[in-house]
């Protein structure tokens, strides 16, 4: 039994129904955590009652599907037994199990229903119009709060904390702006894809989070590739890469010049300047400069299992103390932090090794399921592609698996491409 499309009269009208309410969900999944959560919820609650009401009928397997599905899955068992071993042999608290739990839930409910036929591309479409129309709330939401009352901190009145959210937004960017260019769609839902995958940058960009600004040269990158493969003369690649020079650039130097320091770019650079110095670590960059040296620190300690959470959380509050009043002051930032703002370093240091490899178990497996899609699947493997680069990137100043919201949204992101990649792949195929 499939997933039927819409126009093939499917009498299954609950799974088609279902769709729509998840793809509700998504869409206003940034205005707020708890709906994005229950998005979550009801997308691997449906998929283990496909595999309940279906285990006794022949299943309909895409190949391809079922492949990137399973690749998903096993990477999503192995990180969270490395993270079970890390809990029992460092002092961590079971909260840590929160981020792989969640995403394998949503990657074992995306591996039933591969088998019971990947997702339709009418469903598939309707996704990604519930993804462009999250994009535009968020962005519509952000302008709001810009405009609204400038005392507001548009950072303090998101769904969660900025950067994650941000980096959630840029999974949504990632996803819609292959499937924009792909030329396998009409031009209006093209069209619509991508003036949602540029509220998403907007919505970003106004944000101020630093850590998601790497979709910009993403989607420069993205766009380079699809004119290169559209294009008739070998010297498409030459103008394509300099379209993405350009305008990666035009941004940097934008960002730069313009008044008011709207994305936060010169504090960056005085943050980091002051704290080498001065040695004052009271701003977000220097806090993340001092926190990187202790963890490395911690890591040279014990770098097989790791000095276990609640240690780490001891170090930090503790952080210049027995030294002079004047040094303490200049840690006092760091002090109120709970985290060392790099998932790399935060894994290795709680875990050692094996809590490292927990977390690079995941990039793995998503990075084997793009080299799986590459040929057959393109578009999917390019939507893939920009959900692990984000992820990958984006973990290098932050520990986005701190919070649920993060975790959540990633665990959709991934097995949307995964589910749909034997409809790319057919569309490849025909073309």
């Amino acid at each position: 039994m499939s997933i039927h499309t819409h126009d093939s009269r499917n009498p299954h009208f609950f799974k088609n129904a279902s769709f729509y309410i998840l793809a509700g969900l998504i869409a206003l999944g940034p205005l707020n955590s708890k709906i994005l959560g229950a998005a979550w919820l009801f997308f691997w609650v449906f998929g283990f009652w496909i595999a309940f009401k279906t285990r006794n009928t022949p299943s309909h397997t895409s190949s391809i599907a079922a492949t990137v599905t399973s690749t998903w899955f096993k990477s999503c068992v192995l990180a969270l037994a490395l993270t079970g071993i890390c809990i029992l042999l460092s002092r961590q608290g079971s909260d840590t199990l929160n981020a792989p739990l969640r995403i394998l839930l949503a990657a074992t409910a995306a591996f039933f229903l591969a088998r019971r036929g990947a997702i339709s591309s009418y469903l598939r479409r309707i996704l990604l119009h519930a993804i462009a129309l999250a994009c535009l709330l968020a962005f519509a939401w952000t302008v709001f709060l810009t405009f609204q009352d400038p005392s507001v901190v548009v950072r303090n009145s998101l769904a969660t904390n900025a950067i994650p959210w941000a980096v959630v937004i840029s999974f949504y960017t990632a996803l819609l702006l292959p499937a924009a260019l792909s030329e396998q769609d009409s031009m209006v839902r093209r069209r619509l894809w991508l003036f949602g995958a540029g509220c998403g940058i907007g919505a970003i960009l106004l944000s101020q989070s630093r850590g998601a600004f790497l979709i910009i040269p993403w989607c420069c990158l993205v766009y380079a590739w699809f004119w290169y493969r559209n294009g008739t003369h070998h010297a498409s690649i030459h103008r394509a890469f300099l379209m993405l020079f350009g305008a990666v650039a035009i941004v940097l130097a934008s960002a730069w010049f313009m008044p008011g320091d709207v994305l936060r770019m010169h504090q960056a650079v005085h943050d980091i300047s002051e704290a080498r110095t001065s040695e004052n670590y009271n701003t977000s960059m220097g806090a993340r400069l001092y926190l990187w040296g202790m963890a490395v620190e911690g890591i040279r300690e014990s770098p097989w299992i790791g000095i276990g959470s609640i240690e780490r959380m001891r170090r930090i509050k503790h952080a210049g103390e027995g030294e002079s009043a004047e040094v303490q002051a200049k840690l006092h930032e760091v002090r109120s932090l709970g985290h060392v703002h790099n998932q790399y370093l935060h894994s290795a240091l709680d875990g050692g090794v094996i809590g490292l490899a927990s977390f690079l178990a995941l990039l793995i497996g998503m990075a084997v399921a793009i080299f799986h899609m590459r040929r057959t699947a393109p578009i999917a493997a390019w939507q893939l592609g920009g959900v692990l680069f984000m992820h990958a990137t984006a973990s290098l100043t932050n520990v986005n698996f701190a919070h649920n919201y993060y975790a959540t949204a990633l665990a959709l992101a991934v097995v949307l491409p995964l589910l749909t990649a034997s409809h790319n792949a057919t569309k490849t195929r025909s073309s």
